[in-house]
């Protein structure tokens, strides 16, 4: 209910707050559309929050619920144009107290970076790493937590051109990833590990898709399925779990993993690349990944 009456002031000049949650600031009359008012509100949305005041600021349900609402915002205007000052500003602010910083750091961590998140926008994410980072307030064991994190985050980012690896293919052949890329119109990289069982399910669910079929057996479409871990003989005892119309390899002497080329912390781990490789989606849900795969290739 919250995040519909956030979604209503981006149409609507006065907004009603619910208890417990920060009063939304009025906007503007003069901004009329959608992404000008969002941008507006992500500006302007803790301006009544005093980060001194602990019943609140270290107030785990209080701040949680405050910045989900918070985040909603961001797909609906151009965070990169107005998350980095507003990020910065908020951290700032939330210098108040060391347990609210810690508190508020923590949230964004948990609601930005978590998969699992509904709001989760790795994106927008970064901003807050950036402003962490830079202040010499965070305290230097958590520092090293958010420096490994905004080093992952600006690894493979959509926009760049992924990290290019050797494959050795089942028959034997090794390539390079951006050597698959070429002549297809998208390609999703698929980092698997033979014995996991939901990448047996995606698989299975991919390999059923037939407008998917078509545009492989078109060549518009390549799915890269690569076992990044080097283990030979569990890669070895994987063979036919890879539909034969995709390219099946493994990363030699784990060299994905070893090298930290790309970020995977489970597996399936999807990307979508286009045909000179670069990234249209990071750490992809299927249903995302596929989806645009479909246009792209339809």
């Amino acid at each position: 209910m919250r995040v519909l009456i956030i979604l209503l002031a981006l149409f609507s000049a006065s907004v009603s707050t619910a208890a417990q949650e920060l009063k939304l600031p009025q906007i503007p009359d003069s901004l009329r559309t959608a992404p000008g008012r969002a941008a507006y509100l992500i500006e302007h949305f803790w301006d009544n929050m005093d980060f001194a005041d602990t019943s609140l600021s270290t107030n785990q349900l209080f701040i949680e619920q405050n910045f989900s609402n918070y985040a909603s915002l961001f797909p609906h205007t151009d965070i990169d144009s107005i998350l980095p000052a507003a990020a910065k500003a908020l951290m700032r602010r939330a210098e108040a107290n060391r347990d609210a910083y810690n508190l508020l750091a923590q949230t964004a961590d948990t609601y930005l970076y978590e998969p699992e998140s509904p709001v989760s926008n790795e994106g927008a994410y970064l901003y807050f790493l950036r402003a962490i980072t830079e202040s010499p307030f965070i305290e230097p064991a958590l520092r090293i937590r958010y420096e490994v994190q905004l080093k992952d985050i600006q690894k493979n980012r959509p926009g760049t051109i992924a990290n290019n690896f050797e494959i050795r293919l089942r028959n034997g052949n090794t390539a390079t990833l951006l050597d698959l890329c070429r002549g297809a119109k998208a390609n999703l990289l698929l980092f698997y590990d033979p014995e996991c069982s939901d990448c047996a399910t995606l698989v299975a669910d991919i390999k059923k898709d037939t407008s998917l079929e078509k545009a492989i057996t078109a060549g518009h479409l390549n799915i890269i399925a690569v076992y990044p871990e080097g283990d030979e003989t569990l890669f070895a005892e994987g063979a036919g779990k890879i539909p034969s119309g995709w390219i099946d390899g493994i990363s030699p002497d784990g060299a994905v993993s070893e090298d930290e080329l790309y970020t995977i912390t489970y597996f399936p781990t999807l990307y979508l690349l286009d045909t000179d490789g670069k990234v249209l989606l990071k750490n992809a849900a299927p249903e995302e990944a596929i989806s645009k795969a479909k246009k792209l290739t339809l």
